[in-house]
């Protein structure tokens, strides 16, 4: 009786899975997307990673609000609240949404598509999940970020670019490439990481700009854009990448004194010309040593508003020169 039974438990149980293989399933029903919050609890990895974005903090972000007048400039709300940007021709300037700003650049501005569901580079996505996503090669283009990182250049310069630097592939196929490199999320899928690592990801900043130096007759320093397929610095006008040299006398080291600035000023800053560094490009000088100078240390920090401070700032890289033994 016993083994009847297992018998047909064991029977039953492989009817189920047949019905399963052959009968299809029903389709969850679409989902009408009103906010990106709605899209955090189907997608917690994506959700984290975009969490600890910049372009979650977007709106919010205390160095946008102060720079902004707390958005009195609202030139700058465009692009710190967008509107789903597929509802925009491919490069065209945004418009600020009116809800939802304290989500800043969120799902639905780059997602949302004009016909309903949400947009994927993905060429093979779940079309019966609730939120309906399709394919839109425009997602992967480097026109779909410009709508926003091109009102300060950033892709006119990455297509100026030159295709490798030294001798290394640097412009890839577009932003993507380093900006949304690929991330391993639960079980074992791939995707494109959501922290968008950039300026604000001080591994992202040294794979940038090499800083090199030799004392011989006199100290010389040069810094080189090896990694950025743009500018540096490069967007918001308020960044600010400054080079500063101090100098080792009777075994002391000196205070770190100003050397350099590598910036695109404001329209209204007439007194101040363009010094990013573009992709590819070197920037040298020559350093004057004071009275028995013994060595001295270059460093680069970059700053995301040009008010920060030396202790606020990100310390990219730091050289020590001395002089050569033939000296």
């Amino acid at each position: 009786m016993t083994a009847r039974l297992l018998a047909l438990l064991v029977l039953l149980a492989g009817l189920a899975v047949i019905a399963r293989v052959l009968v299809p399933t029903r389709p969850a029903p679409p989902v009408e997307l009103a906010s990106s919050r709605q899209c955090l609890d189907c997608h917690p990895g994506v959700a984290a990673e975009w969490q600890a974005s910049h372009h979650a903090l977007a709106y919010e972000n205390p160095e946008v609000v102060k720079l902004s007048q707390n958005y009195r400039n609202e030139e700058c709300l465009a692009c710190h609240a967008p509107r789903p940007v597929l509802a925009f021709a491919p490069g065209e300037r945004v418009l600020a949404r009116a809800g939802d700003r304290s989500l800043g650049v969120d799902c639905l501005a780059c997602h949302a598509h004009p016909e309903g569901g949400v947009a994927t580079s993905d060429p093979n996505p779940p079309e019966d999940a609730p939120c309906r996503p399709r394919t839109v090669a425009r997602m992967a283009s480097v026109e779909h970020c410009a709508s926003c990182h091109n009102q300060h250049g950033t892709v006119d310069q990455w297509r100026n670019a030159p295709a490798e630097i030294d001798g290394r592939p640097i412009r890839g196929d577009g932003c993507l490439h380093c900006h949304m490199p690929v991330a391993w999320r639960a079980g074992g899928r791939a995707g494109r990481n959501h922290a968008f690592p950039a300026a604000h990801s001080l591994p992202s900043l040294q794979q940038a700009v090499v800083l090199r130096g030799e004392w011989t007759d006199r100290p010389r320093v040069e810094m080189r854009n090896v990694g950025a397929g743009h500018n540096f610095p490069t967007d918001e006008r308020s960044r600010a990448a400054d080079l500063q040299v101090r100098w080792r006398r009777a075994g002391a080291w000196g205070a770190w004194e100003h050397r350099h600035r590598f910036r695109d000023p404001y329209r209204d800053e007439t007194d101040l010309t363009n010094t990013q560094l573009p992709a590819g490009e070197t920037w040298r000088s020559e350093l004057e040593p004071p009275a028995a100078a013994e060595a001295a240390e270059v460093r680069l920090l970059f700053r995301t508003n040009p008010f920060q401070p030396d202790d606020e700032a990100a310390e990219v890289a730091r050289i020590r020169l001395e002089p050569s033994p033939s000296d």
